[in-house]
């Protein structure tokens, strides 16, 4: 039977009529009824396509838009994530110039985004900023050992007369050479 049915399906497929009916719509048929019933289809079928696509556009702008929201929000995310960032160096370079106040000054060259990176370039500029004090101090020639001028003879009870003669030759030779 199975086979059978294939027969019947292949020859309707070819376009050949079926064996023992005549017509496929039946003895009835009026053209009229058919032609408006073609017509109401193909007018319903129209309605639905431009039903379907009006319904596309919908759900295309709502994902539109809910991107949009969604954009948004990851933009009002990233600011704040950005002003909290901010806000925790501010916190953590005001306990750093806490502990080093010499530093307010030069504030702007500390850079690092956590307390322990601010604290270790503090440390290190302090450390510098020692070592060029107490360097400044023995690199800087006191009073007594600058070569030009004079140095003064002071004892109590004496009137202050140079030990050392004046002599101009002498200055004169050390000025030629």
């Amino acid at each position: 039977m199975a086979n059978t049915e294939a027969q019947s399906t292949e020859a309707n497929a070819e376009g050949t009529k079926p064996e023992g009916s005549s017509n496929p719509w039946g003895d009835d048929f009026d053209a009229d009824k058919a032609w408006r019933l073609v017509q109401n289809l193909r007018a319903e079928n129209s309605d639905l396509k431009s039903e379907n696509s009006k319904l596309k556009t919908e759900r295309q702008d709502r994902e539109n838009e809910g991107m949009s929201e969604l954009q948004k929000l990851q933009d009002r995310l990233n600011e704040l994530e950005k002003a909290a960032k901010d806000k925790d160096r501010d916190l953590a370079l005001q306990k750093v110039l806490r502990k080093h106040p010499e530093l307010e000054d030069i504030a702007d060259l500390l850079t690092g985004d956590t307390e322990d990176e601010l604290m270790a370039k503090a440390e290190r500029l302090a450390k510098l900023g020692k070592k060029s004090d107490g360097e400044g101090d023995e690199q800087k020639p006191g009073p007594t050992e600058l070569p030009g001028m004079p140095k003064p003879n002071l004892t109590p009870g004496h009137g202050g007369d140079d030990t050392e003669p004046f002599d101009p030759v002498a200055i004169a030779k050390a000025a030629r050479r």
